[in-house]
């Protein structure tokens, strides 16, 4: 028989977005070219990643 599983996440947001704003804020000022987008865009989903506690548990029947 199958068992059960559950997830309990947490998510510090105020970390990540304050690391997600200064990662943006290397980049004031200057061109955005569509390569240079995507990078922005993985790194600051690495800091979202780094601020993420996942915990998978098996629910007790």
């Amino acid at each position: 028989m199958a068992q059960p599983i559950t997830a309990r996440v947490q998510f510090d947001s105020v970390t990540a977005e304050e690391r997600i704003a200064a990662l943006v804020a290397e980049y004031a000022g200057q061109s955005i070219s569509p390569h240079r987008m995507e990078v922005i865009q993985r790194r600051a989903l690495a800091i979202a990643m780094e601020c993420m506690d996942v915990e998978i548990v098996l629910a007790r029947q």
